[in-house]
């Protein structure tokens, strides 16, 4: 991990940036870059935290050192950062996971990582949208209910910008009539694969191979 990339995630703009990067370009993400200090810096002023003065000069001074070393960076450099760290990573496939469920998108992410795939994963739909500006992923593996926006909504938004994404659909009420009469038009007309939880990994990995193949 490079110092700048350690100072941007202490600034806490990193991913923010990063999105950024892939909806304006890397020129209004320095922007955001730049901004983001004299922000932070009126928020940590010891004079404003009279009962907490010695935390928020610590955090001032941390800020200050940030701030040195960002002045020292050109607005090319920092460009040139932001859009190689948005580029999706070359060599084996880019695999997004979308799971409500924590740990079951850890153990996915573990499972496919160990066969040799780059994985991102994202908590709901909405989150998905964000992480595939950066991520770029080859393949989607969604959940269909999760919270704040849905796995087959989710899908619909991707192929208009990735018409040829490939999806797999995951599910433990595949059986339900809204899943159904949703998801069988997106599987239909796309062929969209979809697995019933609880699976094996082997199948997963099957499918996985198959879309990818």
């Amino acid at each position: 991990m490079t110092q700048l990339e350690v100072d941007l995630k202490y600034l806490g703009v990193l991913d923010k940036a990063l999105q950024i990067t892939g909806e304006l370009g890397p020129d209004a993400a320095v922007r955001y870059v730049r901004s983001s200090y004299r922000l932070l810096s009126k928020v940590y002023h010891p004079d404003l935290h009279q009962q907490n003065k010695q935390a928020a000069e610590e955090g001032q001074r941390r800020l200050n050192a940030v701030k040195e070393r960002l002045d020292m960076t050109s607005d090319h450099e920092l460009s040139d950062f932001l859009k190689s760290s948005a580029q999706p990573r070359s060599g084996h496939p880019r695999v997004m996971v979308v799971e409500d469920e924590e740990g079951l998108a850890q153990n996915l992410a573990d499972l496919l990582a160990l066969e040799g795939y780059h994985v991102a994963t994202a908590p709901d739909g909405l989150a998905g949208l964000r992480t595939h500006l950066t991520f770029r992923p080859e393949l989607v593996i969604s959940d269909i209910l999760m919270p704040i926006m849905d796995g087959v909504e989710m899908v619909r938004t991707l192929r208009e910008r990735d018409p040829g994404l490939k999806v797999i659909f995951i599910s433990g009420f595949f059986g339900t009539r809204s899943i159904q009469n949703g998801l069988m038009q997106e599987i239909e007309q796309f062929g969209y694969p979809r697995l019933a939880k609880p699976f094996r990994p082997s199948q997963l990995l099957e499918l996985v191979r198959r879309a990818l193949g």
